[in-house]
């Protein structure tokens, strides 16, 4: 990765540098930095320590000796053989070790890295329980920036919740998500408004997924070297994702399969999933998997629709996994030829969530109202009918919208079916307002009715307040 590869990381950098800066000033601090594989912790963390005294630690999934050995070496290479003399030759414990990091920062300040903590928990019962004791009781004039980092999410957690031994400790807490598509361009700068809407269907907001797609080749090309050929990043990611943080039992592959398929209500998953679904939900969307959704201005009592919570997963589950053992055959042109219709509601899907968030930056632009709750609506009862945006104002409905991802711009024709659908809508105000997202745009037409119209262009390009 390139420093411009930063660029979606600009807050998370200035944060690191303020505690930086405090733990200089005699401060210490204890930074927890987590999120999921491929969110770019590590590369963040690893150019935030350069030029600093620093010690870089990843662990490994190996006995808590061996780790500690490890981070003796790491010592030597990284803050030389005189600090490493000073260690001992090596450490009884990881009380003993990070009590050694915060006397050596007393003479002058020093950041230490410990990348992907959960496994040294598994190695050292209580590890999380260490770091809380060592913390608690550290000399005031200490200097030190301890950076705890994990990906798996579940665990990281736990150790911070309300039962957790880190809870109220940390004095910086970074979670790295997936990029939104507004970050990713920074990785793709080259490609079209439609070319990168596609390559972040495919790769979602994941920096290393970004950094691969070839903005020299076709989205075709790049779908079949990364995503529909053995070894391709696209292709077997997700199963690395999935493992760091969902047990091996509890049927989640099939969960996330059924609701790749379009199964969203909890009765169609559990049918096409063949197993009880409860469980397997609820850890789902704990975490962040899963997406429990309701209408907006729903009852208490209505249902909700379960989605996946992530675009490059739910790329994967949508259009990749029911032909997984074909492409690992070498299939792979058949199989994305055949996935057409299921790769282009993908991208229909991921286009009216981003409807969504244009709608948002209009509210918080000034654009439309400052108090409208935009979400999405769907019927619970009676004629089906389901509305891509939708803006409340209060307990009345001001606005419904529809967003198509199709190669023609959205004309009368669309208004009118949009307009078919404000009769079904709860709470209609009458002076309601329609709104259009197409890829393309909308025909002049529509403009002059006073409906609200578009493009994919206007969409990535309007301003974040």
């Amino acid at each position: 990765m390139t420093l411009r590869t930063l660029l979606a990381r600009e807050a998370e950098t200035g944060r690191l540098n303020v505690a930086w800066e405090r733990a200089q000033s005699g401060e210490a601090q204890l930074v927890v930095v987590w999120g999921r594989r491929r969110t770019g912790k590590t590369f963040l963390l690893s150019h935030f320590v350069a030029g600093k005294r620093s010690i870089f630690f990843s662990a490994t999934q190996q006995a808590e000796a061996i780790e500690l050995t490890r981070l003796q070496e790491a010592i030597g290479r990284d803050a030389g053989p005189e600090m490493a003399d000073l260690s001992g030759g090596g450490f009884s414990g990881w009380e003993t070790a990070l009590r050694f990091f915060a006397a050596a920062s007393r003479a002058e300040p020093l950041v230490v890295v410990l990348d992907e903590i959960p496994y040294l928990a598994r190695s050292t019962p209580g590890f999380a329980s260490v770091v809380q004791a060592v913390w608690d009781h550290l000399p005031e004039d200490s200097r030190l920036m301890l950076v705890l980092t994990g990906s798996a999410v579940g665990a990281m957690e736990t150790m911070l919740g309300a039962q957790g031994p880190l809870r109220g400790r940390p004095t910086v807490t970074l979670r790295l998500d997936p990029v939104g598509i507004e970050q990713a361009s920074a990785f793709l700068p080259d490609l079209s408004p439609v070319n990168l809407v596609e390559a972040y269907a495919a790769c979602g907001g994941y920096p290393l997924h970004l950094k691969a797609w070839d903005q020299g080749a076709s989205t075709l090309d790049n779908l079949l070297g990364l995503a529909c050929s053995p070894g391709g990043v696209l292709l077997e990611d997700a199963e690395g994702i999935l493992g760091e943080e969902l047990p091996d039992s509890g049927g989640y592959p099939r969960v996330l399969a059924a609701i790749g398929r379009g199964r969203t209500r909890m009765s169609e998953i559990q049918t096409d999933a063949d197993q009880r679904v409860e469980h397997p939900l609820d850890v789902l969307v704990r975490s962040g998997m899963v997406r429990r959704a309701l209408p907006l201005g729903a009852p208490k009592r209505a249902r909700p629709l379960y989605e996946i919570d992530d675009v490059y997963l739910a790329f994967w589950f949508r259009v990749l996994y029911s032909d997984l053992a074909q492409m690992a055959g070498g299939a792979g042109p058949a199989v994305l030829a055949r996935r057409q219709p299921q790769w282009q509601g993908h991208l229909g899907w991921l286009f009216e969530a981003m409807a969504r968030a244009h709608a948002s930056q209009l509210v918080a632009g000034g654009v439309l109202p400052e108090d409208l709750l935009v979400g999405r609506w769907w019927a619970s009862s009676g004629p089906p009918c389901e509305v891509d945006v939708m803006g409340r104002r209060g307990s009345r409905t001001e606005l419904i919208g529809e967003a198509r991802w199709q190669d023609r711009p959205l004309g009368l024709r669309d208004l009118r079916a949009l307009m078919a659908k404000s009769v079904l809508v709860p709470d209609r105000a009458e002076d309601i307002r329609y709104a259009l997202w197409g890829r393309r745009g909308v025909e002049p037409e529509v403009l002059a009715t006073g409906a609200f119209g578009s493009s994919l262009e206007d969409m990535l390009n309007t301003p974040n307040p």
